[in-house]
């Protein structure tokens, strides 16, 4: 069991997987979606994604509600 273990980890580093994601960014994402449901929004962890890591905004949210992501409160 140790030796599978420790074979998997060799090939989870060989494969280079921690310098593709960044846990801590999707960590922060996932406590923002989940602290900005409770005050309403719809948003999702993927769209959340898309807003702050390309600036893309949903036509179908209204600003008010895109706002609460990014600065973590309601704009108005």
């Amino acid at each position: 069991m140790k030796k599978a273990l420790l074979e998997t980890l060799s090939e989870y580093c060989q494969l280079r997987i921690p310098q593709q994601l960044d846990y801590s960014k999707f960590n922060l994402y996932s406590i923002i979606t989940h602290s900005t449901v409770i005050e309403g929004s719809t948003v999702t962890e993927v769209k959340n994604q898309l807003l702050f890591d390309e600036g893309i905004t949903s036509n179908k949210r209204s600003l008010r509600e895109q706002l609460i992501k990014q600065v973590g409160r309601p704009a108005c």
